[in-house]
């Protein structure tokens, strides 16, 4: 019988990711492993996994492992600080989204059949959708900005307030969870009405964590740098740019907030273009191995 720790030496040796077959781990996870529900989006991942200072990325056949320096439970602040600045939370759903969009367009008819959670129709609302909603982020960097604080960002919190709410209430079969939608759904509709209020003030306080978040993720990074020089995991030339761009970033948030907030405006407006057009690739590949089924009678 071994566990997934067996197999990982090597990270206390200056590797920076191991990856384990799952035929190989013949001990189950959890409960030693908590199931990690907030994770940046990572390629061909289908579950996240944490134990202390472990972070194991579950695939349909491995598992890929690198260990944080901070445990997120007992350093929540430190590991955002640390293992989990911004760029590199950006860096990493760009891509995700690029190699899965990659991925879906080489699989055959019968994956694209084999792996479909819902139609092609639908798929081609929701990329239409993020689509609207990218295109939405651009004009609104290009013209007004503001707007998205003053008027989108609370009517989005509200809305999904009441749909959480509304959730809880036709659930009412499983009064325990139920319950808890409401209160959540409530919680947020609140928020929605008190950002509608208070925006200019939640506007502040976000660029004010982002600059604490931005400079101190540059300090730690590039200290990190020139004390361990050669025995950086991910290379010298990677760590110090890491450092400089979110040195960048944190002097902006200063000195310019305006620009820093239209910086990652058109970073969120990218990353939704990108899955949308992915998504309606998908759709459209989806579309062809149902025209394909349906001419020869299905897939036998």
């Amino acid at each position: 019988m071994s566990t997934l720790e067996s197999y990982l030496d090597a990270l206390h040796r200056g590797v920076f990711q191991v990856v384990v077959p799952k035929a190989l781990v013949t001990e189950p996870l959890e409960p030693a492993w908590k199931r990690s529900a907030i994770n940046v989006p990572s390629p061909g991942t289908i579950a996240s996994y944490r134990k202390g200072q472990y972070h194991a990325h579950e695939t349909v056949s491995e598992y890929h492992v690198h260990m944080d320096r901070y445990d997120p439970e007992k350093n929540p602040i430190m590991h955002l600080i640390d293992d989990a600045p911004l760029l590199l939370m950006i860096r990493e759903t760009m891509e995700t989204i690029f190699v899965t969009g990659r991925d879906t367009l080489q699989r055959d008819p019968l994956q694209r059949l084999a792996d479909q959670r819902m139609s092609w129709r639908l798929r081609i609302c929701l990329g239409a959708v993020l689509l609207a909603i990218g295109a939405i982020l651009l004009l609104l960097v290009i013209g007004k900005t503001v707007l998205f604080f003053a008027v989108i960002l609370p009517s989005l919190v509200l809305i999904l307030g009441l749909l959480t709410i509304v959730e809880g209430i036709r659930g009412r079969e499983h009064r325990e969870h139920a319950g808890k939608k409401v209160v959540q759904g409530g919680i947020l509709a609140g928020a929605g009405l008190v950002l509608f209020a208070f925006w200019e003030l939640y506007l502040v306080l976000i660029l004010l964590t982002l600059m604490v978040w931005f400079l101190s993720s540059a300090a730690v990074t590039l200290l990190r740098a020139v004390r361990e020089r050669r025995r950086l995991t991910k290379g010298f030339g990677y760590t110090l740019g890491l450092g400089m761009s979110s040195l960048a970033l944190g002097i902006l948030a200063i000195t310019l907030p305006r620009g820093l907030v239209e910086i990652l405006l058109t970073l969120l407006a990218g990353l939704t273009l990108m899955a949308g057009a992915f998504t309606l690739l998908d759709a459209w590949g989806l579309r062809n191995a149902a025209r394909l089924m349906e001419a020869g009678g299905g897939f036998q």
